[in-house]
């Protein structure tokens, strides 16, 4: 099956991509906004990897391309149902783009971000009803208030060297949220100079707040029995 897509998301994922956006459905010969699809592999925890979602022109889509995508069918997959399949023998086709067009047709307003009582605002417990909002989505494009991003490095214990850490610090109807960003863009937009592993973390604004949208999704269950937020594209 084919789908277009608008692209929202093409971030960083365990050696891979995390792709996703929302369908464009045309309907008595108009084009409107479906739902999110997120293409995944069949690989690993469903990273698509470079070599598979290559545009026909040999390049990466990027956030706002819109790309027609051969899927072979939905992935069951109850705490990411916007998951299909991809087709990696089929290239996908760029279209145009939306660069430059109003984005409000496809913002969202969820009561919360996956909220739960007692647990830090970047996680939830896979334990958790994560269907508590309904109809229940791993994906959302919100508007922040206050946002801004803090970058440090550190020692991981965990992984036994220096760790760059990349946050994104923002209300959003009237909690805090403090979640990873994965967006690789931001690199070379922001985050230039990053402080090395004696320097204390750097706090930096966005420039145009007002108008900055995010994509924030929900990750796969990790070993360690969370299920992990992440702001997967900012735009500005």
């Amino acid at each position: 099956m084919k789908k277009r897509l608008l692209i929202l998301a093409n971030s960083v994922r365990r050696g891979g991509h995390c792709i996703a956006g929302r369908e464009f459905l045309q309907r008595d010969g108009k084009w409107s906004y479906g739902g999110w699809i997120r293409p995944v592999s069949q690989a690993g925890e469903g990273e698509v990897h470079t070599q598979d979602c290559l545009l026909t022109s040999g390049t990466q889509p990027a956030v706002l391309d819109v790309v027609d995508v051969t899927l072979t069918g939905k992935q069951d997959c109850p705490h990411q149902p916007e998951n299909y399949l991809i087709d990696s023998a089929e290239r996908w086709h760029r279209i145009g783009t939306m660069v430059g067009k109003s984005l409000r047709a496809v913002e969202e307003t969820p009561a919360h971000l996956w909220l739960q009582p007692d647990t830090r605002s970047d996680r939830i417990h896979t334990n958790a009803t994560i269907t508590s909002l309904t109809p229940f989505q791993s994906l959302y494009l919100i508007r922040p208030s206050n946002l801004r991003f803090r970058i440090w490095e550190a020692i991981d214990k965990f992984r036994g060297g220096p760790h760059k850490n990349r946050r994104a610090i923002f209300t959003y109807a009237g909690t805090e949220y403090d979640m990873p960003i994965t967006d690789p863009t931001m690199e070379t937009r922001y985050f230039q100079p990053f402080p090395d592993v004696n320097q204390p973390p750097r706090e930096i604004a966005p420039k145009h707040p007002p108008n900055c949208l995010m994509v924030v999704s929900l990750t796969v269950p990790f070993t360690d029995g969370y299920h992990y937020k992440v702001a997967a594209t900012i735009l500005d």
